[in-house]
C-alpha cells in the first residue's frame, strides 16, 4: 500500500503511542490521506544525509483529532506495525510517500522474572506520561516486549540506532540490550 512518510526524529515501536501538533501543510495534507480510509502512515527516521533513502518505518494510525490552544491540529497516533519501503517518491509540497510493505511482527512474550525491575521502572516512568493515563487501553505491562518496545522509545539512541533497532529480526537481542541498560537505572521516587 502506498503511504504518505512522516520523518521525525519520534521513535515509536509498535504498540507506541504519541501525540503531534500538525502545522505545515504538507502533513495537513498527510493527516488528510491518513485518515481517508483510515490508512494511517508511516514514521520513519529523517534521513542523515540528503542523498540518503527512507529504508524502513513504522505504521502509524491515528487515534484522535483536538484543536490545539494555538490553533494547530493535534492527533494521537499508534504504532500499528515495522514496515519496509520501496518505490519512494516526492510530490511539489515535498511530501514523502511510499510503498509500505509489513515486517514479521516481534513475537508476544510474558514477562520474565528478571532481578533488574525492568516493567516495575517502566510503570513508574510512564506514571508521569499523561497520555499512557489517557489510553490505559494501550498498556501492557505483562507482555516483555512491549515494556522492552517501550523502553527502546525512551532510551536516547542516534537516529542511525535506531534504524538499526527498526531493522532488527531477533527480538532477543533488543530485549539482552535494554536488561543490561535499564538494569544500572534506579529510579527515585518521593
Amino acid at each position: 500500500m502506498r503511504l504518505p512518510l512522516f520523518p521525525l526524529e519520534l521513535f515509536l515501536l509498535p504498540g507506541g503511542i504519541s501525540k503531534l501538533r500538525i502545522f505545515e501543510p504538507r502533513y495537513l495534507r498527510l493527516v488528510s490521506i491518513a485518515s481517508a480510509e483510515s490508512k494511517g502512515f508511516v514514521l520513519c527516521q529523517p534521513k542523515l544525509k540528503i542523498n540518503d533513502q527512507f529504508e524502513i518505518g513504522v505504521h502509524c494510525t491515528i487515534e484522535d483529532f483536538e484543536q490545539l490552544d494555538d490553533g494547530m491540529l493535534g492527533i494521537t497516533i499508534k504504532a500499528t506495525k515495522r514496515v519496509s519501503l520501496t518505490d519512494i517518491s516526492q510530490a511539489d509540497d515535498k511530501l514523502f510517500s511510499a510503498l509500505a510493505t509489513a515486517l514479521p511482527a516481534w513475537p508476544t512474550e510474558p514477562v520474565e522474572d528478571q532481578q533488574d525491575g525492568l516493567s516495575d521502572k517502566l510503570k513508574q516512568v510512564l506514571s508521569l506520561h499523561s497520555l499512557y493515563n489517557e489510553y490505559p487501553a494501550s498498556i501492557d505491562y505483562q507482555d516483555e516486549n512491549w515494556v522492552v518496545s517501550r523502553w527502546l522509545e525512551l532510551l536516547p539512541f542516534s537516529i542511525k540506532a535506531k534504524n538499526q533497532i527498526l531493522h532488527e529480526e531477533d527480538f532477543s537481542n533488543l530485549k539482552s540490550l535494554v536488561h543490561q541498560l535499564v538494569s544500572e537505572i534506579t529510579i527515585e521516587t518521593d
